[in-house]
Order: structure tokens, then C-alpha cells, then sequence
């Protein structure tokens, strides 16, 4: 890959840290258009989770920019006494 193609590259895709509560943090690149539910489905993320981007809750078409947070949590359900 020349260096022209390798920087036009790197102009057009960001990073985005990925919080996942009790599996860790993740730095994943993708290109400039992606959008939350692109990388929910792409990291197999479902319903039972809630997603905030940048401490706030978001629709799934938001689109991602350069050095978003995406925290990731399971839904905690009650029990009984």
C-alpha cells in the first residue's frame, strides 16, 4: 500500500474506545461513517445490554466520531425478597 493510500486511509477512519463492563476496554478503528448499530451488531452486542456514547444514551443511527467512549453494560433485573 502506498503511503498516499495509507494516509488517505487513516484521514477517513476513527477510533472509538469501547467499555465492556467485566470484559475490559477495546480500541476498535472503523471507517468515519460508522454509526452505533453498525458497531453493536458487528461486535454481536443485543438487547440486553445498555449503550451509552459519551455518557449519554443515543439512538442506534448516531454516528461515531474520532475518540468517542462507548460504555457497554449488562442490564441488571431485580430479584425477590
Amino acid at each position: 500500500m502506498s503511503l498516499v493510500m495509507l494516509e488517505k486511509a487513516r484521514k477517513n477512519s476513527i477510533t472509538v474506545k469501547i467499555v465492556t463492563m467485566g470484559k475490559g476496554i477495546t480500541n476498535y478503528v472503523g471507517d468515519d461513517t460508522l454509526t452505533l448499530g453498525r458497531l453493536l451488531e458487528e461486535l454481536g452486542v443485543n438487547g440486553q445490554m445498555d449503550v451509552r456514547v459519551n455518557g449519554a444514551t443515543v439512538e442506534k443511527a448516531y454516528r461515531l466520531a474520532d475518540a468517542d467512549q462507548v460504555l457497554i453494560v449488562p442490564k441488571i433485573r431485580g430479584g425477590s425478597f
